[in-house]
């Protein structure tokens, strides 16, 4: 993509941002019915090839999703890619970014490496978080697509699943079934991940971006808790004291941020402890939303007893990590990438994630995926080269490839310590998958490893082996609603705005019912009819 076309696609922004409508004639004006696969044949999922690398030392338990840990970094590399995947040419990718610019190609020795051993010159075009929906729809709107586009990162773009029939290839011959052992590190990415991915009109069209089944959860200084003689396996009477006893001085119990009331977020904790559906129930065939069962309601009265941090609603995601780091809050509504983020900045307390607080607890599982790509139509060769620059970004922990896209170039950005492990160096700060965002092209299973601490990995793996083996997983994950895919974003701004009017006293407990009415009135009762008729086909 040259800097002509870029300017052209920054520049429909205005217009872009209400492409939705111009989207839907993508597919003759039945875009509702068309994405999904109800009566269609279905494309089989990937077969799943599990990586045959470095022995981890505490084992992981795929079928529950219990996640391999390493209390040390693997001494013996595997090879994963055996051939160089490109033949020089130029391939552009679009993704989202969080990290500052990286510095251009010619002046990174990360992007050198990378391109060296992807065998093709690596363009990427980084789309700042802030800025995503916008710079998305207008890149659907111009029709001037780079080779790989991310989608994802908790955004809802109105008809995305639209544009992606119309506009992108179908790799269903090349990746369905045993397709996909022609690109064994593709094949690594285990099946929940397909699935949450999910099929268009009953092919397969992109390739996701994994991430473990815990979902949102909350973060807790373990520290503080066990100092107030709050026990790890709590209840429901023990959560509140600790978390009241903590709040006098400035300091308050639980935070939460802006974004955590976009939507269901900042409840999903509270309502598996109390044993609420994931996010629907399935009765009967039919799909009954979370938000009207009676565990949702007694966790968000219970939740109306909280001692929230008061600027929660108006604290962004960053600020809110920085008050846990600093302990003004005990506690925060998060992701589950946030442990990783949480290991490399604590070093003052020891944090943990919090166990539900109930015995017939049903912890909410995630959707198995941050995003994935699909890829711009083109010749089979050409689909088949991308495939193999996903396939090697892909490499899974414990290979030499791995380490390359994820810690750098041994010598440059990194050196080894006395146990063989990784010790990032200055360079590292500026050059990494953050700046220079290819984990968002394509990206390993995660394991669990922080460099240099160890308990960290215990932690994490032991409240793992707690939680999954009971937890739940949302019935709509990976299926297709036309009313969803054109209003997901407004339905799930109802949900939150409830929850904080209610949270925060604008509004009392007993009108939920009326948010729950709107939501249905706005387009939740639609949904729930369409995602039965799919979750039958599937």
């Amino acid at each position: 993509m040259d800097r002509r076309s870029l300017l052209k696609m920054i520049g429909a922004g205005a217009l872009a941002v209400t492409a939705g409508g111009a989207l839907a004639g993508c597919n003759g004006g039945s875009s509702k019915t068309a994405v999904g696969n109800s009566g269609k044949n279905l494309t089989p999922w990937p077969t799943y090839v599990p990586f045959t690398g470095p022995k981890p030392d505490l084992a992981g338990d795929a079928s529950v999703g219990v996640q391999p840990g390493y209390l040390n970094y693997p001494q013996q590399l595997a090879q994963a890619v055996k051939d160089k995947p490109g033949d020089g040419s130029d391939v552009t990718a679009m993704v989202i970014t969080y990290g500052t610019p990286p510095k251009p190609a010619d002046q990174n020795q990360l992007w050198q490496a990378l391109n060296r051993e992807l065998g093709v010159n690596l363009k990427l075009v980084m789309v700042p978080d802030a800025e995503f929906q916008k710079k998305m729809a207008t890149v659907m709107a111009s029709g001037d697509l780079p080779d790989i586009i991310m989608f994802g990162a908790g955004y809802y773009l109105s008809r995305e699943q639209d544009f992606i029939q119309s506009q992108c290839a179908d790799l269903s011959d090349l990746i369905g079934g045993d397709h996909v052992k022609a690109y064994p590190n593709l094949a690594n990415i285990p099946g929940y991940s397909w699935k949450g991915m999910g099929r268009i009109g009953g092919k397969l069209y992109g390739i996701p971006t994994e991430r473990p089944m815990p979902g949102n959860s909350l973060i807790l200084n373990r520290t503080a808790m066990e100092k107030a003689g709050v026990p790890r396996d709590w209840n429901a009477d023990q959560f509140l004291e600790g978390l009241k006893g903590y709040t006098a001085n400035k300091k308050w119990g639980i935070g939460a941020s802006t974004s955590n009331f976009t939507g269901w977020s900042t409840a999903a904790y509270h309502a598996g402890s109390f044993g609420a559906p994931n996010l629907w129930k399935v009765e009967n065939g039919a799909f009954v939303p979370t938000y009207e069962t009676e565990q949702f309601r007694k966790a968000l009265e219970f939740m109306t007893k909280l001692p929230y941090y008061p600027d929660s609603l108006t604290t962004s995601a960053v600020d809110m990590k920085s008050l846990f780091y600093n302990q003004t809050v005990a506690s925060m509504t998060d992701g589950f990438g946030a442990y990783a983020a949480t290991a490399a900045k604590v070093k003052d307390f020891t944090f943990d994630f919090a166990l539900p607080y109930a015995k017939d607890a049903t912890p909410w599982q995630g959707n198995g995926r941050f995003g994935y790509v699909v890829f711009k139509k083109a010749p089979v060769d050409r689909l088949k080269l991308l495939l193999r620059v996903c396939d090697y970004l892909a490499a899974p922990f414990g290979s030499k490839e791995y380490e390359l896209t994820n810690f750098g170039v041994e010598g440059q950005h990194f050196t080894r310590g006395a146990d063989g492990g990784i010790v990032l160096g200055d360079l590292a700060k500026t050059e990494n998958n953050t700046t220079l965002p290819i984990k968002y092209v394509a990206a390993a299973p995660q394991a669990i490893y922080f460099p240099g601490n160890p308990e960290a990995t215990k932690r994490l793996h032991q409240w793992e082996r707690d939680t999954l083996p009971r937890s739940v997983a949302d019935p709509s994950n990976g299926l297709r609603s036309g009313t969803w895919s054109a209003s997901g974003a407004q339905l799930d701004k109802v949900i939150g705005d409830g929850l904080a009017a209610i949270l925060f006293g604008r509004k009392s407990l007993s009108e939920w019912d009326a948010v729950v009415k709107d939501w249905k009135a706005k387009g939740g009762a639609k949904a729930a009819e369409e995602y039965a008729a799919e979750h039958a086909a599937a």
